[in-house]
């Protein structure tokens, strides 16, 4: 491990032989250069008081994002390190000791696993996008065709020797309102193919939901299900928007493939206050998830389906805890499975 002295301004006045490998450059018979000169961010002041001592030592790994330091090396090449510090005098002068630790390699590895994830999800979200591509084909067909059939009959009327303008004007309408449709259905699809990053901003969480009811409902009839949302108005959140949608798919489709009971397959979305945000619901009335199942449910390439890779619960979690909460299996008041989680309220003030 690399150590190093350095003073109340900041001047390094010792070094090991560690610690100028690491940095590659001479630290022991010099005392012109600063610890901010190899790592910029580090706060030589707020380390005066035993408050601010304590507080860089007590940081962890588990505080994410800003708890490593950027390393400048001889060269101009970047390390990224972790920093502990202790106090101690000689001779009536403060310094301070810097335990330096290179973790370059386990940022690297996590950057690497993160972006993993991210393909992996993308790589889902097209998957199961393209699950659904023959239903929404179905779909468009349905609207498409009556776009057709209202403009030939507007057609008809206006070679008629007697122009019927109302019923024209209403043939048109119709005409319009099913492109509408046909375009919401597009428009849907294409929000969700979009790659994103990680985006949060404040949104309507009824919105979020009612947004991606269009495609929900297209399984739904296939399966001649219902589905019900129960959201309150006032329900305002922070989210990656398109991640939520992706999310919401994923968990309603999974109660809608589970295993038939004899009754007919019913599915609500709900949601409730609870202390800074709303705790969102998603159950369904199918045979429920049993024990032994539960109980790796959000493992990677655990799957309950046929042929299923094991991949949507467990991506599941990853949105959920990438918007600072939790997924858990909890009882269902329909009687069969159900699959909560809590996202955080929008500030009061925004």
């Amino acid at each position: 491990m690399a150590v190093v002295a350095i003073d109340r301004e900041g001047f390094i006045r010792s070094a090991n032989a560690t610690a100028e490998k690491f940095f590659g450059c001479n630290l022991s018979d010099t005392e012109s250069v600063r610890i901010t000169d190899l790592i910029p961010e580090f706060n030589v002041p707020a380390l005066e008081t035993s408050e601010g001592l304590d507080r860089l030592n007590s940081g962890g790994r588990s505080q994410g994002p800003g708890r490593h330091m950027r390393a400048m090396r001889t060269g101009g090449s970047e390390a990224f390190v972790d920093v502990q510090a202790a106090r101690f005098s000689v001779r009536g002068e403060d310094f301070l000791t810097l335990f330096i630790q290179d973790v370059t390699a386990v940022v690297e590895a996590e950057t690497a696993a993160q972006d993993l994830r991210l393909q992996i999800t993308y790589n889902w979200r097209l998957n199961s996008l393209g699950e659904m591509a023959s239903m929404v084909a179905h779909e468009l067909n349905q609207p498409l065709s009556a776009v057709l059939n209202f403009l030939e009959a507007a057609q008809t009327l206006l070679n008629r020797p007697q122009i019927e303008p109302d019923k024209i004007r209403k043939f048109l309408a119709s005409a319009a309102g099913q492109a509408e449709r046909a375009a919401d259905v597009i428009r849907r699809l294409r929000s969700l193919m979009s790659r994103d990053t990680g985006f949060h901003a404040e949104a309507n969480l009824g919105e979020v939901v009612t947004e991606v009811m269009p495609i929900l409902q297209i399984n739904a009839r296939e399966l001649e299900a219902d589905i019900t949302v129960a959201i309150p108005q006032e329900a305002c959140v922070r989210c990656d928007r398109v991640q939520i949608q992706q999310l919401i798919i994923n968990l309603v489709r999974n109660a809608l493939d589970a295993p038939v009971t004899g009754q007919k397959r019913r599915v609500l979305i709900s949601s409730s206050p609870v202390e800074d945000g709303h705790r969102l619901l998603v159950e369904d009335n199918g045979p429920g998830v049993s024990d032994a199942v539960a109980a790796r449910l959000f493992d990677p390439l655990a799957s309950t389906k046929p042929g299923g890779m094991g991949l949507g619960l467990s991506i599941c979690r990853t949105i959920v805890e990438a918007h600072g909460g939790a997924i858990n299996h909890v009882p269902s008041t329909l009687g069969g499975a159900a699959f909560a989680f809590t996202l955080i309220e929008r500030t009061a003030d925004a």
